[in-house]
């Protein structure tokens, strides 16, 4: 769960940071951290120090984006939760495509039981193309009380690379055949799917969601706006070493994801060579967003303050601020807050334009 969360917290900081690329990101090709002579693209490293000269930073003109809500879209995400639940009931006939059958399967390889493959009272709908090809094909035509046994070949990029290829058999027990058909929208339909009682109560609860969704996308995309204006209007040259602290910390996470699927990196990606330059052009463009925010902060003496890391324990479910800074490690959680306070300053001193 920590680790999890570490890599997480450190990932919503990229994304954050690069919710919008300046056109010199788009432009910016791989950095060799040996032998890059000192450019003047606004985005490669040079072989000294991290430079910045920060542009117009105050009253950074936006466009507002509105945040009403419209009633289509309250009926909109009515229908989609009724789509989302439909009604199940069993029937005695063989199952087709569209039904949910619930079934019981052992997979096995070379007459051994393999990892991941043994399953009881799954209900699977057919069609859906959640098993390997040929499975829910199989399963067409039987009947509640039928045991089938599927010869099936795994895909050759099959992610778990002991399968990849290999012919298997999995033996099923059909349990039940159920058909689905739409529910009704009413007042004991939401009360079974939801937290609310009744149709209206729903309504409204939906149109309130909707409504601090979409306040919340008008402030972000407001706080990606004003961001980059400033990094299109600042000159920063963050140095080959900071370019490279940040490369190796993504790399690092990236390995540890791998790991944690029981895979290496390069079983993960498609090309580890294309991924390899595009996580060096996303580090590029990290150090030099944080360069910015680093200067901005240091200029407007803004810093992080106990209070933060608490509000900011609650938003991730931890007890306190220090049970969160001993799981997780004060660089991460000041890297993710500094950011986000510094983007509020530029912000609130924003005006439309």
């Amino acid at each position: 769960m920590r680790k999890v969360l570490k890599i997480g917290i450190c990932g919503l900081l990229a994304v954050m940071l690069l919710a919008g690329c300046s056109k010199s990101n788009e432009e910016a090709g791989p950095v060799d951290s040996t032998t890059v002579a000192e450019s003047t693209d606004n985005t490669a490293g040079t072989t000294g120090q991290d430079t910045v000269k920060l542009g117009e930073y105050m009253g950074v003109s936006f466009t507002p984006v509105s945040a009403e809500v419209t009633e289509d879209q309250v009926e909109a995400e009515l229908q989609e939760l009724v789509d989302a639940n439909p009604v199940t009931i069993e029937v005695d006939r063989a199952a087709k495509e569209g039904d949910v059958v619930n079934i019981d399967f052992v997979g096995m390889k070379d007459g051994v039981a393999f990892e991941g493959g043994t399953s009881q009272g799954y209900d699977l709908t057919l069609g859906s193309g959640s098993f390997i090809d040929g499975f829910e094909d199989g399963l067409v035509g039987t009947k509640k009380g039928q045991e089938v046994s599927l010869n099936l070949t795994f895909p050759e990029d099959y992610f778990q690379t002991d399968l990849a290829g290999q012919e298997v058999v999995f033996d099923v027990t059909v349990n039940a055949v159920s058909e689905s058909k739409p529910a009704v929208l009413d007042d004991d339909f939401v009360a079974k799917n939801t937290e609310f009682t009744s149709v209206e109560e729903c309504r409204e609860g939906i149109r309130k969601a909707l409504a601090e969704t979409a306040k919340a996308n008008a402030l972000n995309q407001k706080k990606n706006e004003v961001f980059m204006k400033v990094m299109d209007a600042s000159e920063v040259f963050p140095s080959d070493e900071t370019i490279q602290k940040y490369y190796d910390e993504q790399m690092a996470a990236y390995e540890q994801q791998a790991e944690s699927f029981g895979m290496e990196l390069k079983d993960l990606v498609n090309d580890l060579e294309a991924f390899q330059t595009e996580l060096r052009n996303v580090s590029i463009e990290v150090a030099r967003q944080n360069l910015v925010i680093n200067a901005i902060a240091e200029k407007e003496n803004i810093t992080i303050e106990d209070s933060d890391r608490e509000a900011m324990a609650v938003e991730f479910g931890f007890g306190s601020g220090e049970e969160m800074l001993q799981a997780v490690g004060q660089e991460a959680v000041d890297g993710y807050l500094l950011p986000n306070k510094v983007m509020d300053f530029l912000a609130d001193n924003a005006v439309e334009g």
